[in-house]
């Protein structure tokens, strides 16, 4: 599904790694990078456990390495309405969290896709 990503998203990405994918029947372990056109990163973690585990946080930061979103599953907030699910967002140079549907790394891609169009 990564792949199938970052082809969809071709234009957009500059280069990819795949540090880490490991997959026993069904438990994966994967660890990515993703380098795009605008020189900002997408750091990705996904761990299934079966179907009982999904662990994961993807962290997309610009080319001087400061954060403009992440997205994980992390439980430790409570009060969002997505929890666990949720994502870190700028807003005038404070980090909120914020709701966000639960682990959907298209629609990751798809907010990328539009910052990054926008800014051509």
């Amino acid at each position: 599904m990564l792949v199938n990503l970052i082809e969809k998203h071709g234009d957009l990405v500059q280069s990819y790694s795949i540090g880490e994918f490991d997959q026993a029947g069904p438990n994966i372990r994967i660890r990515a990078q993703i380098t795009f056109v605008d020189n900002s990163v997408l750091f990705i973690r996904q761990v299934v456990l079966g179907e009982s585990t999904f662990k994961y946080a993807y962290h997309w930061q610009d080319q001087r390495g400061n954060l403009i979103c992440r997205w994980d599953n992390s439980p430790h907030w409570p009060e969002i309405a997505t929890y666990p699910h949720h994502k870190h967002i700028i807003v005038r140079s404070q980090i909120v969290v914020t709701e966000t549907r639960g682990g959907d790394l298209d629609q990751v891609f798809e907010e990328i896709a539009r910052a990054i169009r926008g800014q051509k």
